[in-house]
């Protein structure tokens, strides 16, 4: 893959690296080529799960991945249009949405469908998980 042209693989599709500020950076730059301006992002841990957090039109944003495997997206106020621009950075459609306790969306990705099944298994019925949505299907 072509890093050039597809940011994701930088960090999502290979492991990130272990600077910090360059996870964030690569991140922040790819947001900002999809006109993201108003977006913020400092990487908190390299380890899996890595862990990027910042602001997004003045409301909290957290990133979680573990390369190759799952990313989630976790935005308040919901924010569609910043997990489509991950669905164009990952280049697949978000498996599941719900609103966490702390009244979040919640995004989630999962490269193999099994993973997706599973955990969309997982949160049915429980009232942690509000207003999951199946998306990939």
């Amino acid at each position: 893959m072509n890093g050039q042209h597809f940011p994701a693989a930088h960090w999502f599709y290979s492991a990130p690296e272990k600077r910090p500020y360059m996870v964030a950076e690569r991140l922040r730059n790819s947001l900002w080529e999809l006109r993201f301006g108003d977006l913020w992002l400092e990487a908190e841990s390299v380890e899996n799960p890595v862990t990027v957090s910042g602001t997004y039109n003045g409301g909290p944003v957290k990133l979680e991945w573990e390369p190759r495997v799952w990313f989630r997206l976790t935005v308040s106020p919901d924010a569609p249009h910043l997990a489509h621009a991950f669905k164009i950075l990952l280049r697949f459609k978000p498996a599941l949405s719900f609103v966490n306790q702390a009244g979040a969306t919640v995004y989630e990705w999962y490269l193999q469908p099994e993973a997706a099944n599973k955990r969309w298994q997982d949160i049915q019925g429980k009232p942690a998980f509000g207003n999951p949505q199946r998306l990939d299907v």
